[in-house]
Protein backbone atom coordinates (compact mmCIF):
# COMPACT_ATOMS: atom_id res chain seq x y z
CA UNK A 1 0.00 0.00 0.00
CA UNK A 2 1.58 3.11 -1.21
CA UNK A 3 0.90 6.61 -2.98
CA UNK A 4 2.87 7.51 -6.12
CA UNK A 5 4.14 4.86 -5.91
CA UNK A 6 6.65 1.48 -5.49
CA UNK A 7 4.38 -1.15 -6.48
CA UNK A 8 1.63 -2.31 -9.35
CA UNK A 9 -0.79 -4.75 -8.84
CA UNK A 10 -2.44 -5.22 -11.88
CA UNK A 11 -3.52 -8.51 -13.59
CA UNK A 12 -1.49 -8.35 -16.68
CA UNK A 13 -1.79 -6.45 -20.48
CA UNK A 14 0.78 -4.47 -22.24
CA UNK A 15 -0.14 -0.93 -20.13
CA UNK A 16 0.47 -2.62 -16.69
CA UNK A 17 3.39 -4.54 -17.39
CA UNK A 18 4.83 -1.34 -18.68
CA UNK A 19 4.43 0.08 -14.84
CA UNK A 20 5.55 -3.43 -12.90
CA UNK A 21 8.91 -2.71 -14.93
CA UNK A 22 8.96 0.57 -13.64
CA UNK A 23 8.64 -0.31 -10.34
CA UNK A 24 11.04 -3.51 -10.68
CA UNK A 25 14.05 -0.99 -10.59
CA UNK A 26 15.03 1.64 -8.86
CA UNK A 27 13.31 4.80 -9.17
CA UNK A 28 13.05 8.62 -8.07
CA UNK A 29 9.26 8.41 -6.53
CA UNK A 30 10.45 8.61 -3.12
CA UNK A 31 12.86 11.35 -2.33
CA UNK A 32 14.84 9.57 0.82
CA UNK A 33 14.09 6.99 3.01
CA UNK A 34 12.50 9.80 5.59
CA UNK A 35 9.81 10.12 2.98
CA UNK A 36 9.65 6.27 2.49
CA UNK A 37 9.17 6.44 6.41
CA UNK A 38 6.66 9.22 6.52
CA UNK A 39 4.61 8.03 4.20
CA UNK A 40 3.65 4.60 5.81
CA UNK A 41 3.84 6.28 8.62
CA UNK A 42 0.80 8.39 7.67
CA UNK A 43 -0.76 5.42 5.87
CA UNK A 44 -0.62 3.26 9.19
CA UNK A 45 -2.36 6.16 10.96
CA UNK A 46 -5.02 6.60 8.57
CA UNK A 47 -5.46 2.37 7.94
CA UNK A 48 -5.73 1.39 12.02
CA UNK A 49 -9.26 2.07 12.00
CA UNK A 50 -9.98 -0.20 8.62
CA UNK A 51 -8.27 -3.12 10.23
CA UNK A 52 -10.28 -6.69 10.86
CA UNK A 53 -8.89 -7.42 14.23
CA UNK A 54 -7.67 -10.99 14.31
CA UNK A 55 -8.92 -11.37 10.24
CA UNK A 56 -7.25 -11.93 7.42
CA UNK A 57 -5.51 -8.73 5.17
CA UNK A 58 -4.19 -8.68 1.60
CA UNK A 59 -2.21 -5.68 1.01
CA UNK A 60 -2.95 -6.08 -3.04
CA UNK A 61 -0.16 -3.86 -4.53
CA UNK A 62 1.45 -3.68 -1.37
CA UNK A 63 5.01 -2.36 -2.42
CA UNK A 64 7.40 -1.79 0.58
CA UNK A 65 5.03 -2.58 2.83
CA UNK A 66 6.50 -0.74 6.03
CA UNK A 67 3.79 -0.78 8.16
CA UNK A 68 2.87 -4.69 7.72
CA UNK A 69 4.71 -5.47 11.03
CA UNK A 70 2.27 -2.78 12.64
CA UNK A 71 -0.81 -4.54 10.70
CA UNK A 72 0.45 -7.79 12.10
CA UNK A 73 -0.23 -6.90 15.82
CA UNK A 74 -4.00 -6.41 14.99
CA UNK A 75 -4.71 -8.94 12.47
CA UNK A 76 -4.29 -12.66 12.43
CA UNK A 77 -2.51 -12.83 8.97
CA UNK A 78 -1.18 -10.09 6.69
CA UNK A 79 -0.73 -11.39 2.84
CA UNK A 80 1.37 -8.71 0.88
CA UNK A 81 1.48 -9.37 -2.69
CA UNK A 82 2.99 -6.96 -5.54
CA UNK A 83 3.51 -7.41 -9.57
CA UNK A 84 7.25 -6.44 -9.42
CA UNK A 85 9.40 -9.57 -8.36
CA UNK A 86 12.42 -7.05 -6.89
CA UNK A 87 9.70 -5.68 -4.73
CA UNK A 88 8.51 -9.41 -3.84
CA UNK A 89 12.00 -9.97 -3.16
CA UNK A 90 13.03 -6.98 -0.75
CA UNK A 91 9.54 -8.31 1.33
CA UNK A 92 11.47 -11.63 1.81
CA UNK A 93 14.52 -10.31 3.09
CA UNK A 94 12.61 -8.16 5.15
CA UNK A 95 9.79 -10.16 6.44
CA UNK A 96 10.30 -13.50 5.62
CA UNK A 97 10.71 -14.64 9.06
CA UNK A 98 7.75 -13.07 10.15
CA UNK A 99 5.12 -15.42 11.48
CA UNK A 100 1.61 -13.65 10.58
CA UNK A 101 2.87 -11.74 7.54
CA UNK A 102 3.35 -14.01 3.86
CA UNK A 103 4.45 -12.80 1.01
CA UNK A 104 2.39 -13.91 -2.30
CA UNK A 105 3.51 -14.37 -5.80
CA UNK A 106 1.05 -14.61 -9.11
CA UNK A 107 0.67 -18.29 -8.11
CA UNK A 108 -0.23 -17.79 -4.65
CA UNK A 109 -2.80 -15.05 -5.34
CA UNK A 110 -4.52 -17.02 -8.06
CA UNK A 111 -4.81 -20.11 -5.70
CA UNK A 112 -6.60 -17.94 -2.44
CA UNK A 113 -9.65 -19.50 -2.27
CA UNK A 114 -13.02 -18.05 -2.07
CA UNK A 115 -13.78 -16.04 1.34
CA UNK A 116 -10.24 -16.25 2.71
CA UNK A 117 -9.71 -12.62 3.43
CA UNK A 118 -11.27 -9.98 5.69
CA UNK A 119 -9.68 -7.12 4.20
CA UNK A 120 -8.50 -6.33 0.70
CA UNK A 121 -6.28 -3.24 0.39
CA UNK A 122 -5.57 -1.36 -2.69
CA UNK A 123 -3.60 1.67 -1.83
CA UNK A 124 -2.35 3.64 -4.80
CA UNK A 125 -3.08 0.77 -6.85
CA UNK A 126 -6.04 1.70 -9.41
CA UNK A 127 -4.14 4.08 -11.73
CA UNK A 128 -1.83 1.60 -12.20
CA UNK A 129 -4.21 -0.90 -13.32
CA UNK A 130 -5.63 -0.41 -17.14
CA UNK A 131 -9.19 0.55 -17.08
CA UNK A 132 -10.47 -2.55 -19.58
CA UNK A 133 -8.66 -4.71 -16.63
CA UNK A 134 -10.70 -3.24 -14.15
CA UNK A 135 -13.79 -5.70 -14.02
CA UNK A 136 -11.60 -8.06 -14.25
CA UNK A 137 -9.76 -7.68 -10.95
CA UNK A 138 -12.70 -6.31 -9.06
CA UNK A 139 -14.26 -9.56 -9.56
CA UNK A 140 -10.94 -11.25 -8.32
CA UNK A 141 -11.14 -9.37 -5.16
CA UNK A 142 -15.39 -9.92 -4.68
CA UNK A 143 -14.35 -13.51 -4.81
CA UNK A 144 -11.58 -13.45 -2.04
CA UNK A 145 -13.66 -11.55 0.29
CA UNK A 146 -16.44 -14.06 0.01
CA UNK A 147 -20.17 -12.81 1.66
CA UNK A 148 -18.70 -10.73 4.33
CA UNK A 149 -15.54 -9.30 4.26
CA UNK A 150 -14.71 -5.80 2.47
CA UNK A 151 -12.26 -3.76 0.22
CA UNK A 152 -10.55 -0.64 0.84
CA UNK A 153 -9.87 1.06 -2.63
CA UNK A 154 -7.31 4.07 -1.68
CA UNK A 155 -5.84 7.23 -3.44
CA UNK A 156 -8.30 6.86 -6.59
CA UNK A 157 -7.08 9.96 -8.97
CA UNK A 158 -9.49 11.78 -10.71
CA UNK A 159 -9.79 12.77 -14.14
CA UNK A 160 -7.95 16.15 -15.23
CA UNK A 161 -5.90 16.28 -11.78
CA UNK A 162 -3.35 18.48 -12.51
CA UNK A 163 0.28 16.97 -11.29
CA UNK A 164 0.55 20.13 -9.55
CA UNK A 165 -1.60 19.13 -6.77
CA UNK A 166 0.48 15.99 -6.11
CA UNK A 167 3.53 18.09 -6.29
CA UNK A 168 1.92 20.18 -3.43
CA UNK A 169 0.93 17.13 -1.43
CA UNK A 170 4.72 16.00 -1.51
CA UNK A 171 6.13 19.40 -0.59
CA UNK A 172 3.52 19.61 2.55
CA UNK A 173 4.18 16.09 3.83
CA UNK A 174 8.31 17.33 3.08
CA UNK A 175 8.01 20.82 5.02
CA UNK A 176 6.02 18.18 7.77
CA UNK A 177 8.90 15.92 8.25
CA UNK A 178 11.74 17.57 7.30
CA UNK A 179 13.06 16.32 4.40
CA UNK A 180 11.88 19.72 1.97
CA UNK A 181 15.27 19.83 0.24
CA UNK A 182 15.43 16.36 -0.47
CA UNK A 183 12.06 16.61 -2.17
CA UNK A 184 12.68 19.57 -4.27
CA UNK A 185 15.68 17.50 -5.73
CA UNK A 186 13.56 14.28 -5.76
CA UNK A 187 10.99 15.85 -7.98
CA UNK A 188 14.31 17.50 -9.73
CA UNK A 189 15.33 13.67 -10.79
CA UNK A 190 11.86 12.68 -11.77
CA UNK A 191 11.42 15.17 -14.28
CA UNK A 192 14.49 13.73 -15.82
CA UNK A 193 13.32 10.37 -15.24
CA UNK A 194 11.04 8.32 -17.87
CA UNK A 195 7.87 8.46 -15.55
CA UNK A 196 6.34 10.81 -17.79
CA UNK A 197 6.93 8.60 -21.15
CA UNK A 198 6.25 5.30 -19.08
CA UNK A 199 2.56 7.16 -17.71
CA UNK A 200 1.70 8.54 -21.25
CA UNK A 201 2.67 4.98 -22.71
CA UNK A 202 1.22 2.40 -20.01
CA UNK A 203 -1.57 5.14 -19.17
CA UNK A 204 -2.37 6.02 -15.57
CA UNK A 205 -6.35 5.27 -14.68
CA UNK A 206 -8.29 8.10 -13.28
CA UNK A 207 -11.89 8.03 -12.11
CA UNK A 208 -14.94 9.93 -10.66
CA UNK A 209 -16.61 8.84 -7.63
CA UNK A 210 -19.56 8.14 -9.52
CA UNK A 211 -17.57 6.34 -12.28
CA UNK A 212 -15.52 3.90 -10.06
CA UNK A 213 -18.80 3.51 -7.63
CA UNK A 214 -21.06 2.29 -11.24
CA UNK A 215 -17.81 -0.03 -11.73
CA UNK A 216 -18.23 -1.49 -8.11
CA UNK A 217 -21.75 -2.30 -8.37
CA UNK A 218 -21.21 -3.90 -12.05
CA UNK A 219 -18.89 -6.02 -9.84
CA UNK A 220 -21.63 -6.61 -7.27
CA UNK A 221 -19.74 -4.43 -4.62
CA UNK A 222 -21.48 -1.36 -2.92
CA UNK A 223 -18.87 1.08 -2.65
CA UNK A 224 -18.98 4.28 0.00
CA UNK A 225 -16.50 7.14 -0.60
CA UNK A 226 -14.93 7.95 2.72
CA UNK A 227 -15.05 11.32 4.00
CA UNK A 228 -11.02 11.49 3.92
CA UNK A 229 -8.48 9.97 1.26
CA UNK A 230 -6.16 7.61 2.94
CA UNK A 231 -2.94 8.64 3.13
CA UNK A 232 -1.15 11.74 2.19
CA UNK A 233 -2.49 13.11 -0.65
CA UNK A 234 -6.04 14.91 0.27
CA UNK A 235 -7.25 15.53 -3.08
CA UNK A 236 -7.51 11.97 -3.86
CA UNK A 237 -10.49 9.79 -2.78
CA UNK A 238 -11.05 6.57 -0.59
CA UNK A 239 -13.65 3.72 -1.13
CA UNK A 240 -15.04 1.26 0.97
CA UNK A 241 -16.71 -1.67 -0.89
CA UNK A 242 -18.70 -4.38 0.82
CA UNK A 243 -20.85 -7.37 -1.16
CA UNK A 244 -24.36 -6.11 -2.55
CA UNK A 245 -26.70 -8.01 -0.18
CA UNK A 246 -29.05 -9.89 -1.83
CA UNK A 247 -32.70 -9.29 -0.48
CA UNK A 248 -33.04 -12.09 2.22
CA UNK A 249 -29.77 -12.21 3.57
CA UNK A 250 -30.04 -12.01 7.49
CA UNK A 251 -27.21 -9.21 7.29
CA UNK A 252 -29.64 -6.79 6.10
CA UNK A 253 -32.20 -6.94 8.95
CA UNK A 254 -29.14 -6.11 11.57
CA UNK A 255 -30.46 -3.23 12.69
Amino acid sequence: MQNNRVSSGSSGGQGSSGWVDFWNRPNAIYANQRNLEAHFACLQNDLDAHLPEGGTVLDFGCGDALAAEAMAKRCRNVWLYDAAPAVRQRLRDRLSGHPGIRILDDDDLATLPTGSVDLVLAVSVLQYIPREELEGVLHRWRHLIGTRGRILIADVVEPDTPMLRDIASQLSMARRHGFLMAALMGLGRMALSDYRRIRREAGFSTYTPAELQARLSAAGLRGDRLAKNIGPTPHRHSFVAQPLQAAGDPALKVQ
